[in-house]
């Protein structure tokens, strides 16, 4: 299988459970998925840059971070605008302040997830 054809999910959540979970729904699938515990500027930038992901699953309370600042911060970044965003949150999402791909609330449920994910993986590549 060529690289080209693999889908690459980035996990931004600072629950290592939440990694594990969605690594194990889509590893199986040959999804290739990569996680990182906080919202840190550097990290995340750099991390994007590196991975190139093809869709960010992004907790809206991660640490000190909020993952709605970080939403606004990719989708108005040109390099970044085009990646789906998911938001995952225990929370209420009705007042976002940003502009997300979609929205997963925790517990979330695995065929919901994979659903939104491959919906938003399948959009993309129209």
């Amino acid at each position: 299988m060529s690289n080209l054809l693999v889908k690459k999910i980035l996990i931004v959540d600072d629950d290592e459970n939440i990694h594990d979970i969605i690594k194990l729904i889509f590893e199986e699938e040959h999804y290739y998925v990569k996680g990182i515990l906080n919202g840190d500027d550097f990290e995340l930038e750099e991390t994007i840059a590196d991975f190139l992901p093809d869709i960010i699953l992004l907790d809206i309370f991660i640490g000190k971070h909020d993952g709605r600042n970080i939403c606004n911060r990719l989708k108005n970044n040109p390099e970044t605008a085009a990646v789906p965003v998911i938001l995952l949150s225990a929370v209420n999402m009705d007042n976002l302040s940003c502009l997300p791909d979609d929205t997963i609330e925790k517990p979330f449920d695995i065929t919901d997830l994979h659903q939104k994910v491959k919906a938003l993986l399948d959009k993309k590549n129209v």
